[in-house]
C-alpha cells in the first residue's frame, strides 16, 4: 500500500493542476511521477528542468531517446 495517495486534478494545488492537464493533453493521461512530486511543487518543477535540459542539451538523438525510455519503462514493468 503506497504511504501517499496519488494526486488528482481536483486534489492537487493550483500550479500542479495545470501541469497534469498539459501531460493529459499531451499524453492523454497524468504520468504517475507527477501525481506523487506534485505535493511538492518545487521538486516537480525542478524534475521537469532537469528533463528540459537533457532533452534540449541535444546530446541524445530523439529516436534514441525514444528507445531509451522505452527500455527503462519495460524494466520498471511498466506497459509503454
Amino acid at each position: 500500500m503506497p504511504r501517499l495517495r496519488e494526486l488528482t486534478i481536483e486534489t492537487a494545488a493550483p500550479e500542479v493542476r495545470e501541469v497534469m492537464r498539459q501531460q493529459e493533453a499531451r499524453f492523454g493521461t497524468v504520468l504517475n511521477p507527477t501525481r506523487l512530486m506534485g505535493y511538492c511543487p518545487t521538486i516537480l518543477k525542478g524534475a521537469a528542468a532537469l528533463t528540459m535540459g537533457i532533452e534540449q542539451a541535444g546530446n541524445i538523438d530523439l529516436k534514441l531517446r525514444s528507445l531509451i525510455y522505452t527500455y527503462v519503462a519495460g524494466l520498471n514493468g511498466c506497459p509503454f
